[in-house]
């Protein structure tokens, strides 16, 4: 597994205790909550892939050695448009990631206790 899959690696490590890759090999035990932390991570790292790959197939489309005229032009734009679709579900996914790591930084509630009658506790007699 590459040393870092995206730019919060440090974070999702900080929050749950435990590097990237133990957590993937931890999966089987994880609570509820870091679960929920792992696959937002998970969704992560496929957008971000996502990103570079379409990021790579725009250079590409504008390296080629070809005449630059109308359909170049809209070739360009159109994968400029896939490209920003790409960017924005990344950024999402991003979001949900940090909302995951919040939730999980949250103090747990504490549990409720028993209400006590107004006159007290009854005494047995």
């Amino acid at each position: 597994m590459p040393a870092c899959l995206t730019r919060l690696d440090d974070r999702v490590e900080a929050a749950v205790g435990i590097s990237i890759a133990a957590l993937h090999a931890e999966e089987a035990r994880l609570e509820a909550n870091v679960a929920r932390v792992l696959d937002a991570h998970r969704a992560l790292v496929k957008a971000e892939t996502h990103v570079a790959f379409e990021r790579m197939r725009l250079m590409i489309c504008a390296d080629r050695q070809r005449r630059v005229d109308d359909h170049l032009l809209a070739d360009l734009s159109d994968q400029v448009e896939i490209l920003e679709d790409a960017a924005a579900t990344r950024d999402q996914a991003e979001s949900d990631l940090l909302a995951r790591i919040k939730e999980l930084q949250q103090p747990e509630p504490p549990a409720t206790q028993p209400a006590l009658s107004p006159t007290g506790c009854a005494r047995h007699r």
